[in-house]
């Protein structure tokens, strides 16, 4: 190990919080508001039970949903005739409701919702045939599609009063409504709980052309292969790009064991296993690209699916509240813990496209009459589907490759109903899961950004800073390297050396209750996330690292949008694809050597002259390194700005910091 990773250790655990800036990179408070978050959502939770990243994801989506979603709001320029075809759509829809509220078409609803697996070829393609019917649909709104138009109900200042309180529930009801209603056409679900159940979920059939097209980079082939956002470009996804899961059965029977819908809906301390937004949260961050974005993620058209799931699970709930003497249509939260905007009597803000109703008239037991759901496929039949299979009495999904499909061993055989209720659940445990075979995955896939910043696709718009990540290994692992005379032992575990890695400051302090296998080789990813805080923006790129040593180092560049007459501010974390949190560190200046300290993560960073960040991703490289013939690696003198230590404490980043 070098000298100056030793020091860095040393000078990271004895620190001191003062004011610090790189040249015009200027660390800054994080937001209070996201603090209060961390605090409030970590509580009675450990590091060593909850991913962090999924913590950190929740309170700075929050935050720049609830500050940046205006300069995301794709609505704003619908034409008249825009308008009014999306009130036609709620016309229709509430007639259809009025309907059955007053008892006509008693012979039942053409909104059979059922497993997108289940369906025949036919009724699978009627589907995809009526989303690229409606994407190619300019007869409406010349300057956005049919799809556009309804997908840009999901942006802005809508988008804001649809997550993070109990309104998530009737608003995405009323907006799938919205989607079927346009299309004629049930919106299957996609029961991601066969996905997870797989020791690889990103080589589930569904992420083939037969069903959703590819997973990773831009979408070209398959049934959406020729989509195009509002930006210009295709639909983008990073599926299993590390920190975030599928929901999983044990999750499910957990959310439906609950009675209250405040028990179900946020604000939940903690990462609570029964708030069905931290399930439907995981799924859109797992899919990432487009998806990971509140105001895009109705660009993708599976965003569709996957809420038809979640209605899935709200129904099931809403059922077990009936059969234990609860009126759903009553049951909606109230007090002070109700964020604001998601009061019950609140109105639904698809103004002006539908008429003023609350939040609470969208628990009326009319929605529940207009719609259907196929019970989750369960064995032995599975659907009847030749793309699920029956494995130790729960149904798998199949994968889109010719090898064997695998599973994570043996799980209980309740899918649907009552039978998917647990009482037994750790409420704070996740369930993030990472086997071999998904380490290796990740490890094998790039990363493709989408580049948007403000809803606009500019990738001269960003300028980049050097990050460099310090790895220390976490506890627990055997890579089977025995050094001579020793049949068992990993010689690279500091559990061999215990004095020399207190000497070097090495912690090892958490045991990690989430199932995370290293690849083989010991290869492994440290994802580095910048997300604006006076910008809309998400940029991330990875570092690899080596798990097998006791401490290793990697430099990797991260994106912001670049100064021009104002300041950019920003707020940078860092995860490994368990999802384990990483403590950001600031130079210390005036000592003789590197030496860094504990710091907030948030920072300014300013235009003025000199520039101490890259213009262009080539000059921040240019930068960091100076490779000459003769003098090969040899790297620049300068400290970097900003460095993120994965060292396994014991105790979260964000304590004691308000």
């Amino acid at each position: 190990m070098r000298k100056g990773q030793l020091n860095f250790i040393v000078c990271f655990l004895a620190t001191v919080v003062l004011p610090t800036s790189f040249g015009l990179i200027e660390e800054i408070q994080t937001p209070r508001d996201i603090l209060e978050c961390l605090i409030y959502k970590s509580q009675n939770s450990t590091i060593g039970e909850v991913s962090g990243r999924t913590i950190q994801d929740f309170c700075i989506r929050k935050y720049t949903l609830d500050t940046q979603s205006g300069k995301e709001n794709f609505a704003k320029n619908i034409s008249t005739e825009g308008v009014q075809y999306l009130k036609s759509l709620f016309r229709q829809l509430e007639s259809e409701v009025h309907d059955q509220k007053r008892g006509k078409r008693q012979a039942g609803t053409w909104r059979v919702r059922r497993e997108i697996r289940t369906l025949s070829d036919a009724e699978r393609n009627n589907v995809f045939q009526c989303l690229r019917r409606l994407k190619s649909d300019y007869s409406i709104d010349p300057r956005m599609s049919t799809y556009d138009l309804i997908a840009s109900l999901h942006s802005g200042q809508a988008a804001r009063m649809m997550h993070n309180g109990p309104a998530f529930l009737p608003r995405h009801m009323v907006y799938l409504l919205v989607m079927e209603t346009a299309c004629r056409v049930p919106m299957p679900y996609w029961d991601m709980t066969t996905d997870s159940e797989m020791m690889d979920p990103t080589t589930s059939i569904v992420w083939s052309d037969l069903f959703f097209g590819p997973g990773n980079g831009p979408v070209l082939t398959g049934p959406f292969g020729r989509f195009r956002t509002p930006t210009g470009t295709p639909i983008i996804r990073n599926i299993g790009s590390g920190g975030a899961s599928l929901a999983r059965k044990a999750g499910i029977r957990a959310l439906l064991s609950r009675r209250r819908t405040f028990e179900i809906s946020e604000p939940q301390p903690a990462q609570s296993i029964f708030s069905i937004e931290v399930h439907h949260n995981g799924v859109h961050n797992y899919i990432d690209g487009y998806m990971s974005g509140l105001n895009t993620a109705s660009w993708d058209p599976v965003f569709w699916f996957i809420h038809s799931f979640s209605q899935l699970l709200w129904v099931a709930f809403r059922n077990g509240q009936r059969a234990n003497g609860i009126n759903p249509e009553r049951d909606y939260p109230r007090g002070v813990r109700v964020p604001a905007g998601h009061e019950f009597y609140q109105r639904m803000n698809f103004m002006p496209f539908m008429r003023r109703i609350t939040n609470l008239e969208g628990l009326s037991n009319r929605y529940d009459r207009i719609v259907q759901y196929a019970p989750m496929p369960r064995c032995p039949a599975c659907g009847g589907s030749p793309f699920l299979v029956c494995l130790r009495g729960v149904c798998v999904s199949r994968s889109s490759r010719r090898a064997p499909v695998f599973f994570r061993g043996k799980r209980s055989a309740g899918t649907s109903g009552d039978q998917l209720a647990d009482e037994n659940v750790n409420p704070n445990t996740t369930n993030l899961i990472q086997s071999n075979e998904a380490a290796l995955s990740t490890l094998n896939k790039p990363y493709q950004n989408t580049f948007m910043i403000d809803g606009k696709i500019d990738e001269d718009a960003w300028a980049y800073i050097p990050i460099r990540v310090l790895y220390e290994r976490p506890k627990g692992f055997n890579f089977h390297t025995t050094s001579p005379g020793a049949t068992k032992r990993d010689m690279y575990d500091p559990e061999n050396f215990k004095n020399e890695a207190k000497r070097i400051g090495l912690h090892n302090e958490v045991q990690y209750k989430q199932q995370c296998t290293p690849s083989g080789s010991g290869a492994a990813k440290v994802f580095v996330q910048s997300n604006g805080l006076n910008y809309a923006g998400k940029y991330k790129d990875y570092a690899i690292v080596d798990e097998r040593q006791p401490v290793t180092s990697a430099i990797t560049y991260v994106g912001f949008k670049k100064p021009s007459t104002s300041d950019s501010e920003v707020i940078l974390t860092a995860y490994d694809t368990c999802g384990r949190i990483c403590r950001p560190a600031c130079p210390v200046y005036g000592h003789h050597r590197e030496s860094y300290r504990a710091c907030s993560g948030s920072f300014r960073i300013s235009s003025k002259s000199p520039l101490m960040f890259g213009q262009n991703y080539g000059s921040a490289v240019s930068s960091t390194w100076n490779v000459r013939e003769m003098e090969p690696g040899c790297k620049s003198s300068q400290s970097l700005p900003i460095t993120f230590v994965c060292d396994h404490q014991n105790s979260w980043p964000w304590e004691s910091k308000l």
